[in-house]
């Protein structure tokens, strides 16, 4: 691994990306949920939700990194 994602993979950052995880799966047993139920709103607003989740993720993840190491 490079030195950068050495420095990212803390407890912090498990614990972010983690609850991401378990919040994405959560999201993704409803989407297909709805999809047997042919609810098309409802599945179309759990994507945007599961998008929602990852760019948060990320976003927490960059700013973990900023804080962490920005000089």
């Amino acid at each position: 691994m490079g030195k950068d994602t050495e420095k990212i993979l803390e407890i912090p950052t498990l614990i972010l990306v983690g609850a991401g995880a378990i919040l994405s799966a959560f999201l993704f047993h409803f989407m297909f949920k709805y999809a047997a139920e042919k609810n098309l709103l409802m599945v179309i607003l759990t994507a945007l939700l599961i998008a929602v989740v990852s760019i948060g993720v990320v976003k927490g993840i960059v700013y973990t990194y900023k804080q962490k190491y920005s000089e």
